[in-house]
């Protein structure tokens, strides 16, 4: 009972954040994720939000916990920190940490990560091609911004002022304060219906628990040693790098280790992974490979032995630019790991899906109120298919995890209009169980200055199919001048310049289908 509360008060918490953000990209889209811990930092309770997010958690909480040690916590505090480098995904997701106290005593903390429209850097959106990290927008070391319940206005000021359309920025923050408020009255009220030392005792148990199940599953599967490899689309700037990522898996027994080496060394462009982004794509394999039933918290986490050597795309060293990492790398490696793991076991894994988050942006000024705007948005495509059934249309797969954002939200805030946003029919791999479908999502542009960019993957690796399945139909982006000029996109391009009647196609990848058909 106590373990299924706390995951329904991070539930709450999303829900409270969402209710009160003033970003559409959270208030409609959901792109946030709220997680417990216990006292000792680890992860107790998680929402069912973005898997990409939760699983960099551990990393977070310990960069935070480096910074400020647990036992110099007070009520009231809070810490903001969005640092790659420091347990973080990318730029644009915000983290808030918050410790929950139930008189004197310590339970646990809260935290939220927030994926802000806009963080600064070169291009509207602060998702855009560019070469290191300094570009890519403001960078938030571990940073205390609460004290006594209140925000420091010093810290803020300072925040606020490198991002565009500041007052949005600031309330979306005001509603992760929200949602913490509602967490710590959740947790106090458990505290005080079954006692601090039983919260305590349930939070340790729960992760046991959690670690046991899954040991037990990899137990009653065949061991097995298989590799797989694949190379990304592009790094956005060189044409020419199309860099590796090669994976070796080892289940033995109850262990599972998952071994990157032999992967490319860093590039230039923005797909370069965080440790904790690589680290979550593999906890989210594992997770859902073993049934994806287990309740997932730090025992889970625990189970994965990952080797990635730093200074690969896989384990970026610093100053290189990761913003597409979290989107376009991360759920890359998971169709990587899941093509490995078919060689063993291909009557448990889906085929290949399309591989991204197809992340556009774009921002200007809003020739109807002199205002700046910024939007950020992702775009679903072809889930593989699999032994259970057919691959979904049109949805986002694995990493992410956020809600169609409506046309009309979008079309009544910006000078913007959909002229499409359609299934493409024919797009997933056939098979026994045929890949999903990709979309189709065609914009024009009604005023001058706005610019716009694109992360995107699959436009030259289709998603495989799996047990003798076909692969799917490769993703494309094209700009189509209002002049008639039509402009193929590379997978990651941008920021580009447009004018009143610009259009920009993106189509993405459908999935791979699972199974020969006979």
């Amino acid at each position: 009972v106590v373990r299924s509360a706390l995951y329904a008060i991070c539930a709450e918490m999303k829900s409270v954040i969402m209710r009160t953000s003033f970003s559409p990209l959270l208030s409609l889209s959901a792109d946030l994720s709220c997680a417990l811990l216990d006292r000792h930092g680890g992860v107790v309770g998680q929402g069912n939000d973005i898997p990409v997010h939760l699983g960099a958690v551990p990393f977070t909480v310990r960069a935070v916990f480096d910074a400020f040690p647990i036992d110099e916590w007070k009520p009231g505090d809070g810490v903001i920190v969005n640092d790659p480098y420091a347990g973080g995904t990318h730029l644009p997701d915000v983290s808030l940490v918050m410790p929950i106290f139930h008189g004197e005593t310590l339970c646990g903390f809260s935290l939220s990560r927030v994926h802000w429209p806009d963080v600064g850097g070169i291009a509207a959106g602060s998702s855009s091609v560019c070469d290191e990290i300094f570009k890519e927008g403001i960078r938030i070391p571990p940073l205390r911004v609460m004290e006594n319940g209140q925000p420091r206005r010093d810290i803020l000021n300072l925040i606020l002022a490198n991002v565009r359309v500041p007052e949005d920025r600031h309330g979306d923050f005001r509603a992760q304060i929200a949602g913490a408020r509602r967490t710590e009255r959740r947790i106090q009220e458990l505290a005080e219906r079954y006692g601090v030392d039983t919260l305590a005792d349930v939070m340790s148990a729960s992760q046991t628990y959690s670690e046991r199940i899954l040991r037990k599953r990899l137990s009653k599967l065949p061991d097995a040693v298989v590799e797989h490899e694949e190379r990304l689309d592009g790094d956005g700037i060189d044409r020419s790098s199309r860099p590796l990522i090669r994976v070796r898996i080892e289940k033995t027994g109850e262990n599972f280790k998952v071994d990157f080496t032999g992967s490319s060394p860093c590039v230039r462009g923005p797909i370069n992974a965080p440790f904790a982004v690589t680290a979550s794509s593999v906890y989210y394999t594992l997770m859902a490979f073993a049934g994806g039933d287990i309740p997932p918290n730090s025992g889970l986490y625990d189970v994965a032995e990952i080797i990635a050597p730093e200074g690969t795309v896989v384990n970026a060293s610093y100053p290189a630019a990761v913003v597409a990492a979290n989107t376009e790398t991360s759920n890359r490696m998971v169709d990587i790991l899941l093509a490995a793991l078919a060689k063993a076991y291909p009557d448990k894994v889906p085929a290949g899906s399309y591989g991204s988050a197809c992340v556009y942006t774009f921002g200007g000024v809003d020739p109807r109120s002199g205002r700046r705007f910024v939007h950020y948005e992702t775009i679903g495509g072809g889930a593989g298919g699999s032994p259970h059934g057919k691959g979904a249309n049109g949805v986002r797969v694995h990493m992410g995890n956020t809600m169609n954002l409506p046309i009309e939200a979008a079309e009544a805030a910006m000078p913007v209009r959909f002229l499409a946003y359609q299934l493409v029919d024919g797009s997933g791999g056939d098979g026994i169980h045929p890949g999903g479908t990709g979309v189709l999502k065609s914009i024009e542009f009604l005023a001058d200055g706005i610019e716009a960019s694109v992360l995107g993957e699959r436009t030259l690796s289709p998603a495989h199919g799996t047990a003798g399945g076909a692969d799917g139909r490769p993703a494309s982006f094209v700009l189509q001048r209002a002049r008639g000029e039509r402009v193929p996109l590379d997978a990651k391009s941008g920021p580009h310049k447009l004018s009143r009647g610009d259009r920009l196609e993106m189509t993405t990848a459908g999935g791979g289908g699972w199974g020969r058909k006979s």
